[in-house]
């Protein structure tokens, strides 16, 4: 895991970093948490780049800019 990436949510002063746990507003029930690097995901070929992971790690989801704007819990 990559520790010294960070990820501004726009319009805001606050940060992601790998390892972050946060809630959308979305999927209300559920904590995801926040990686960086190769992933994979609904049977594309792998991508680089920011993702969500439930926190069973089954689930994969890419982050998207209007996820950063759906963020309503963030914790470091």
């Amino acid at each position: 895991m990559c520790s010294d990436v960070v990820l501004e949510i726009p319009g805001t002063n606050l940060y992601l970093r790998p390892g972050c746990k946060v809630k959308l507003g979305r999927f209300q029930s559920e904590m995801w948490i926040v990686n960086f690097g190769w992933f994979s995901f609904g049977g594309n070929r792998p991508f680089c780049g920011w993702y969500l992971t439930k926190d069973n790690g089954l689930t994969v989801k890419p982050l998207q800019l209007p996820d950063l704007d759906d963020i309503y819990m963030l914790e470091n």
